[in-house]
């Protein structure tokens, strides 16, 4: 089997997976990060490489991406696994799969996280469809969209809600409230909205009398960046590991997080949420006439409604976001509503067993 992930949200879903894969009996070898790696997964290359956001990232970095394709092709080439397992970032994984499908017709490719055709370009089904051979759903409401294009797909549920979190105890000042502030896990992202929080966090310091741990979940590798924007004298506390990620999350009294997965993360931590997203004038354009969708937030998507507050473009500044933060700190009404609310939507997106389904689901193949 080779795996095929181009976020750290990616790597995460594959490492619930191949627990279900004996090693006696299968070979794996995986693009992928931190959690694959734990779980004695072989890298072909580390994921954090080719993670980029934006018509302008790509761009700065296509012919290094390119080279990552061409370097991916021949080792799957090489390999030669019976299944290409990929998860997400369609951009990056199906333009592997194209090639390889046509030069290893019997190979079989199952990807995890359909592409949004349902928010923009549905067009772009009739030509993915040509390659894969499975598709697995995470929402229940993709599934007639893909029937539609008469594409093999099974919903397998979100398989980061299948479990409880096992939590462990960190550090905690007990006279100062948690704030989780959530750039993001790529550079570009962190300082997009580093900035915004570094001034939303004078803001509420000045406010409330500096009161606040403000914490940061971000990749070892981006904790220097993270620390060049929080302002002197703030009391803050990064986590770069699964556990003080959920620790922290788990024990703020609100969560400020670009939109992403780690929105997930934050309501399966049962924090209250805002979500905020940017991104440079020119994608928007770009972007925006192609869309279809009214919101950001997947909860609020499924929900068709703004169960979670979104501050999007132009309202995605330090000004606006105070004026909300400040709602909800002065309302514990606000914030256990916003968790009741969205809590709601996902009980529709979870599924016992997600992972050992879709491992199946991938054993049938073989």
């Amino acid at each position: 089997i080779f795996i095929l992930t181009g976020e750290s949200s990616g790597d995460k879903l594959a490492s619930n997976i191949v627990p279900y894969f004996n090693p006696l009996y299968f070979d794996i070898v995986a693009i992928g990060s931190e959690h694959l790696k734990k779980k004695g997964i072989k890298l072909f290359f580390n994921s954090s490489q080719i993670s980029v956001m934006g018509f302008f990232d790509v761009l700065k970095k296509v012919f290094f991406l390119n080279n990552k394709i061409n370097q991916t092709i021949n080792c799957i080439l090489k390999f030669k696994p019976d299944i290409i397992f990929s998860i997400d970032s369609p951009d990056f994984s199906f333009r592997i799969e194209k090639i390889v499908k046509n030069k290893l017709p019997d190979i079989k490719i199952v990807h995890l996280v359909a592409p949004s055709i349902w928010a923009w370009r549905e067009g772009r089904a009739k030509h993915f469809r040509k390659f894969l051979d499975h598709i697995l759903l995470l929402f229940p409401f993709e599934k007639r969209i893909f029937n539609n294009w008469k594409i093999k797909n099974t919903y397998v549920g979100h398989p980061f809600f299948e479990k409880n979190i096992a939590y462990k105890k960190f550090p905690l000042e007990i006279k100062k409230k948690i704030i989780s502030l959530c750039p993001g896990s790529r550079v570009s992202e962190i300082k997009t909205f580093m900035p915004i929080f570094s001034n939303l966090i004078n803001k509420i310091n000045s406010h409330y009398s500096q009161n606040f741990l403000f914490h940061f979940p971000v990749l070892k590798d981006h904790s220097k960046t993270v620390k060049k924007y929080i302002p002197k004298g703030s009391s803050f506390v990064i986590s770069s590991t699964e556990d003080a990620k959920n620790f922290y999350i788990n024990k703020s009294v609100l969560a400020v997080a670009k939109s992403g997965t780690i929105s997930l993360d934050i309501c399966k931590n049962k924090c209250p949420l805002i979500t905020i997203y940017k991104t440079s004038w020119f994608n928007y354009f770009l972007i925006k006439p192609f869309v279809k969708i009214k919101y950001a937030n997947i909860i609020n998507i499924i929900a068709n409604k703004d169960v979670i507050p979104e501050l999007i473009q132009s309202e995605c500044n330090d000004l606006d976001i105070f004026r909300k933060v400040i709602k909800f700190l002065d309302s514990k009404k606000e914030r256990i509503l916003n968790v009741t609310n969205y809590q709601k939507i996902i009980k529709k997106i979870t599924l016992k067993n997600s992972s050992k389904i879709i491992a199946n689901i991938i054993k049938g193949y073989i």
